[in-house]
C-alpha cells in the first residue's frame, strides 16, 4: 500500500496546470471559509419543480451536519497563538503581526472553553433549515404528524437537532416527535471506512498539501521582521488560514475578518491546498473514496428501511438525522449528487469539481423527499442538497420526469452500492 501511495504522489509532482489559485477564487465569493463556511442562504430554492401531476408529498428522509461552530481541538487557536507571543517577546513582529497577535487574542479568549461547541449561529442555521422544512411541505409536517430525530452523541449535533425539533413544535404544536441521541446511531458516525485508511490517506493528504501550498514567505514576512526558528511554519500559515475561516461560523464583532494577513491570491492559493487535503483525507478520491464510503453502509442501510417502512405503514412523516461531514460526504457521493461525486488522483485540478465548502458547508443537508400518487403504484422521489433540487449522475438513476425518480431506481442502486 505504501509503495503504490509513493507512486501515486510521484505521478500527482509530474502533473502541471494553467488552473491558477485566483481562477478558482473567483468561482466562489465565501471561499475562504472553507469546511467551515456558514450555511448559505443564497444555496437554497426559492421555488421548486411542481410534483408530476397526481403527486403529493408524504415523507421527508433528512441527513443534516451539525451547524456552525467553534474549531474542534484547542490546538488549532494555540499553535500560532504561541508562535506570535515568542515573536512578540524577542521584538520580532511588524505591525501587520502585532495586528493580527491583537486579533488572534480575541478571537482566543472567545473560543476558551468552547471546544467544538455549537455556535448561536450554527443553533440559528438548523432553526432556519427547520421552518423552511414546514413552510414547503404541509403536507408532510401536517396534524399529529409523527417526527423521528436522532444525533449522534456529540453535543454541537445534540443541540443542532434540538433547534430543529424546536421550531417544528412551535410551527406544528400538535406534533409527535421523538428525539434519540445514542450509541444506538453509531451508523451516523461513518468513521469505520475512514479509520480502516487513516494513516495511509492522512499521510497521502498532508503531503499533498504541503506540495500544493502557495510560497509563504511573502505572508511570513508581513508578519515578522525575521526568519522564524524551530516552528513548522506551514503548519502555522494553515492555521492562520483556519482563523480566518473560522470567523465566519463563530463571528466576533471587534474581528470581522482577517483578511488583511493574507492577499488575495495567496488566500486562495491556502484555500486551494486544503481543499486537495479535504478531498484526499474524506471526498471519493481514486486512492480511499470507496474505502471511506463504506463506514457509511449501515447509514446507507437505515435511510432504505426507514423509508420502505414509511411507504408501507405510512406512520411516520420524517426521519430527521443529525451528524457530521463524514457522514454528509460520502452520501452525497453515493446519490450522485454531482457537486460531490467526481472521483479523480488529478489533484491539480480536483478544486475545479470538488470544493469542501460547496459539499458540506456548515449546517449542509441532503433531503429526500418522497411523493404517492393514488393512481400509481409508483414512489416518487426528489433529493435536494442544501434545499436545492437535484439532477442526480446518471449512473444513479433516470429521472421519470425533471428532478423526479423512481424510489425503487434509487433505491436499487444505493443497495448495489453497499452490497445488498
Amino acid at each position: 500500500m505504501r509503495t503504490t501511495l509513493l507512486l501515486i504522489f510521484s505521478l500527482f509532482i509530474l502533473t502541471t496546470s494553467a488552473q491558477s489559485a485566483s481562477e478558482i477564487a473567483g468561482f466562489d465569493k465565501d471561499y475562504k471559509f472553507e469546511l467551515y463556511r456558514p450555511y448559505p442562504a443564497e444555496f437554497r430554492d426559492t421555488k421548486f419543480t411542481p410534483a408530476p401531476k397526481g403527486y403529493k408529498p408524504f415523507y421527508m428522509s433528512h441527513l443534516a451536519r451539525h451547524g456552525s461552530r467553534w474549531h474542534s481541538g484547542f490546538k488549532t487557536y494555540t499553535y500560532p497563538l504561541d508562535i506570535l507571543e515568542a515573536a512578540e517577546k524577542a521584538g520580532e513582529l511588524t505591525e501587520v503581526g502585532k495586528r493580527y497577535l491583537a486579533d488572534l487574542r480575541i478571537i482566543v479568549d472567545d473560543a476558551t472553553n468552547r471546544d467544538g461547541e455549537l455556535s448561536p449561529l450554527g443553533f440559528e442555521q438548523h432553526r432556519s433549515v427547520a421552518e423552511r422544512m414546514v413552510e414547503n411541505y404541509p403536507e408532510i409536517f401536517r396534524k399529529n404528524c409523527y417526527i423521528d430525530a436522532r444525533s449522534t452523541t456529540v453535543q454541537r449535533c445534540i443541540l443542532s437537532m434540538a433547534s430543529a425539533v424546536r421550531q417544528i413544535s412551535r410551527m406544528v404544536p400538535t406534533s409527535n416527535i421523538r428525539m434519540e441521541s445514542s450509541d444506538d446511531n453509531g451508523y451516523l458516525k461513518a468513521y469505520a471506512g475512514l479509520n480502516s485508511v487513516k494513516q495511509d490517506a492522512r499521510g497521502l493528504s498532508d503531503s499533498l498539501h504541503y506540495a500544493y501550498m502557495p510560497d509563504i514567505e511573502p505572508f511570513l514576512n508581513r508578519i515578522f521582521t525575521k526568519p522564524q526558528q524551530g516552528h513548522d511554519l506551514k503548519k502555522f500559515a494553515h492555521y492562520s488560514f483556519l482563523m480566518g475561516g473560522i470567523l465566519g461560523s463563530t463571528p466576533i464583532a471587534e474581528v470581522p475578518n482577517l483578511d488583511y494577513i493574507f492577499t488575495e491570491e495567496e488566500r486562495a492559493g491556502m484555500w486551494r491546498a486544503s481543499n486537495i487535503r479535504r478531498y484526499a483525507l474524506t471526498g471519493p478520491s481514486k486512492p480511499f473514496g470507496k474505502v471511506i464510503a463504506s463506514g457509511i453502509y449501515p447509514f446507507v442501510e437505515n435511510v432504505v428501511t426507514t423509508a420502505d417502512r414509511a411507504i408501507k405503514n405510512g406512520d411516520e412523516q420524517a426521519t430527521l438525522r443529525f451528524a457530521h461531514d463524514v457522514t454528509v460526504i460520502p452520501f452525497a457521493y453515493l446519490l450522485g449528487i454531482k457537486c460531490a461525486n467526481t472521483v479523480t488522483d488529478d489533484w491539480a485540478n480536483i478544486s475545479y469539481k470538488w470544493r469542501i465548502n460547496e459539499v458540506t458547508p456548515m449546517g449542509a443537508n441532503i433531503q429526500i423527499i418522497f411523493y404517492r400518487s393514488k393512481k400509481s403504484n409508483d414512489i416518487l422521489v426528489k433529493v435536494l442538497h442544501n434545499e436545492r433540487e437535484q439532477i442526480l449522475d446518471s449512473a444513479v438513476a433516470t429521472p421519470v420526469e425533471s428532478v423526479y425518480y423512481r424510489w425503487e431506481d434509487i433505491k436499487s442502486y444505493l443497495l448495489s452500492q453497499i452490497g445488498k
